[in-house]
């Protein structure tokens, strides 16, 4: 904390509020750390009891394999194979698809941020529902993201600058475009660039009207 700047402390006040500072931000920081540490030692005792859970299950399973061999149960060991085989797949499909949602959480809210820094600050709480679910995010053949905005089941942009310039055209997003003047929002603007009403836009038409954008 630089006190240089506040005119007429003296250097024991500056020293005393110095202090203070120290003392209070060392309280915060030791906090956090011991919030931090709390969180890994939950995370680690989870991670353990998982690790627990699943060496009970193999050891069943082998245990109950080991008795289908030796008593020559032949039928009941490949039933055994058989579901085995069909719970191993499902976890794969689950894991796959766990590690799926989340790769598409990471680059849809990516994709949305980099959208909602087009909107100027006052209005990103208004158009993010909206703009969230115009945003789709597919992913090539490299597995390399591709997005697209959608509007009325078209694609009306494949990228953020194609969005920007889209949508300096629509009279719901020209107003709230960071760099444009919204003062005179109560004016009436013509529906026909391309922006249907109703369906997927009423309720962000609603919150504009709310905000005096329409």
């Amino acid at each position: 904390m630089d006190l240089s700047k506040i005119e007429g402390l003296t250097e024991e006040q500056s020293a005393a509020i110095t202090a203070m500072y120290n003392t209070d931000t060392e309280g915060l920081r030791n906090k956090n750390d011991e919030l931090i540490g709390e969180k890994r030692t939950m995370q680690n005792s989870v991670a353990e009891q998982a690790q627990q859970v699943e060496d009970a299950r193999l050891a069943a399973v082998k245990a109950n394999e080991e008795a289908l061999k030796a008593a020559g149960d032949m039928e009941g060991l490949k039933t055994h194979y058989e579901t085995q085989l069909a719970e191993q797949t499902a976890m794969a499909k689950e894991q796959a698809k766990t590690a799926q949602d989340a790769l598409l959480s990471r680059d849809k809210g990516s994709a949305l941020n980099k959208a909602l820094s087009l909107i100027h600050d006052d209005y990103k709480g208004i158009a993010e529902a909206q703009l969230s679910n115009m945003l789709k995010i597919s992913y090539n053949d490299q597995q390399q993201p591709v997005i697209a905005f959608e509007q009325g089941g078209e694609v009306v942009a494949n990228n953020i600058d194609e969005f920007k310039s889209w949508a300096g055209e629509q009279s719901q997003f020209s107003k709230i475009l960071k760099g444009v003047d919204s003062s005179g929002a109560g004016t009436k603007r013509s529906q026909s660039n391309g922006v249907a009403s109703g369906g997927e836009n009423t309720a962000f038409e609603q919150r504009l009207r709310s905000a005096g954008l329409t």
